[in-house]
């Protein structure tokens, strides 16, 4: 038996929902009012302080102000201060500094240093075709001074930002030249006039008579071709397997790393990110155009973000091995803002996930092998003078390969050779 509801109880309830759908709107719109005022009280407090402090200052004094490095200065205490340990900010001049570098150029000496142990810069790469090239410094070569000025006077970091400049502008180097053959250590006097060049960050040869090695310094927009060049000779060469080496990898950009990572997977979802709200996306994807090859990939406590990401989905896609130590897990996808007045800021957006959806910021990636260098061995590898055959990571990378069936001589320095890129070996750089 159906039961009716009268007029005016059908009113009475609809009044009732309507009521209720209200009284929760009010308390939600309440709710976000409040923490809205909130956090507008919160900034006004901030800006107040800054007046506050800005005003003290004009007042008393005793100095010139620099507006541009106080406003500099400013953001750069605002990025440093919302606790994100990737957060920066970019003034114009290194915003542009910034944009070159990732497409893999920079305008400056070329040259890449490690400080010695009496404070000077020790040369351990010259970029090819850079200014440095073309003036003659030499690998080994050590800068002792910089326009008159000796490095230790200048220190490291400042004597670093000082081999960038503008093109056209000269750099005078006094440079100490170690003693080759019978000659004596010569002290010479090098004038570089700055210009663009371009990095190579791939590096490649054969070991073992038939093993493939490419080390990728960093992931920057011209990576992922200067791979397929060094990747084409070494398949020329029959190689039977490739050892990937990114150890002492700063990391870059995901985009080359998921390009190179395209020619060794299937096809998959390389790359996600998850960003604050728990929102999953696919950012890049590979074909299916793998390279029937094993692979194993080297890493350290000095591979980062990229390098990371790139061996996680080697391992995970059980195309190859990790080999070495532990990575540091800088698992964060970074946003770079470009500011009205050509500055930017940089910060952490999202988290990147792995081919299998796993984080690994904060955590890294666990290696299937780990095996650690010496202390010297790791001064060496710094320098890029540590020979492969002494190289205990290696060694374990082609025992990784052997065991995912690889045919690899026995002996290392068994027809151990280079792999021509365009006629002459590329060059590892940063």
């Amino acid at each position: 038996m159906s039961r009716k509801i009268s007029l005016g109880a059908g009113i009475t309830l609809a009044a009732v929902t309507a009521a209720v759908t209200v009284s929760l709107t009010y308390v939600y719109a309440m709710n976000s009012f409040n923490d809205k005022m909130a956090d507008i009280n919160e900034r006004q407090s901030m800006y107040a302080k800054l007046s506050e402090i800005d005003q003290k200052v004009r007042q008393d004094y005793v100095g010139v102000l620099d507006e541009t490095k106080l406003s500099d200065a400013i953001c750069a205490g605002y990025m440093a201060g919302i606790g994100d340990a990737q957060a920066q900010y970019l003034s114009a001049e290194k915003y542009q500094e910034y944009q070159s570098g990732s497409q893999g150029k920079s305008t400056g000496v070329g040259v890449l240093t490690v400080q010695d142990d009496d404070g000077n810069m020790e040369i351990i790469d010259v970029m090819p075709g850079s200014p440095a090239e073309l003036s003659g410094l030499k690998k080994g070569d050590v800068i002792v001074s910089m326009d008159d000025k000796e490095i230790i006077r200048l220190t490291y970091g400042e004597a670093l930002n000082r081999l960038n400049g503008a093109a056209g502008s000269v750099v005078k180097l006094g440079v100490l030249r170690p003693a080759e053959d019978e000659e004596e250590a010569r002290t010479l006097s090098v004038s570089v006039t700055r210009a663009e060049y371009t990095h190579k960050s791939i590096s490649s040869s054969v070991l073992y008579g038939n093993v493939g090695y490419l080390r990728i310094s960093a992931f920057r927009e011209n990576s992922a071709g200067q791979f397929e060049e060094a990747l084409s000779a070494l398949l020329q060469q029959n190689v039977a397997g490739l050892v990937i080496d990114l150890r002492n990898n700063s990391g870059g950009d995901m985009a080359a790393a998921a390009e190179i990572l395209d020619r060794l997977l299937p096809a998959c979802t390389t790359v996600s990110s998850k960003n604050k709200d728990g929102t999953v996306q696919a950012e890049y994807t590979s074909k299916a155009n793998e390279i029937e090859l094993p692979v194993a990939v080297l890493v350290n406590e000095s591979s980062f973000g990229a390098a990371e990401l790139f061996a996680a989905d080697i391992q995970e896609s059980q195309k190859g091995m990790v080999v070495g130590r532990n990575t540091p897990g800088y698992g964060r996808k970074i946003e770079v803002a470009p500011l009205s007045d050509g500055s930017a800021i940089s910060f952490s957006v999202a988290e990147y996930l792995t081919l299998k959806g796993k984080s690994f910021d904060g955590t890294g990636v666990s290696v299937n092998i780990e095996t650690s260098l010496s202390e010297e061995q790791t001064a060496l590898l710094k320098r890029n003078d540590l020979a492969p055959e002494e190289d205990a990571q290696i060694t374990a990378a082609i025992a990784a390969l052997r065991s995912q069936g690889a045919a690899v001589q026995e002996e290392p320095g068994a027809a151990s050779s280079e792999a021509p890129v365009s006629g002459e070996e590329s060059e590892t750089q940063e």
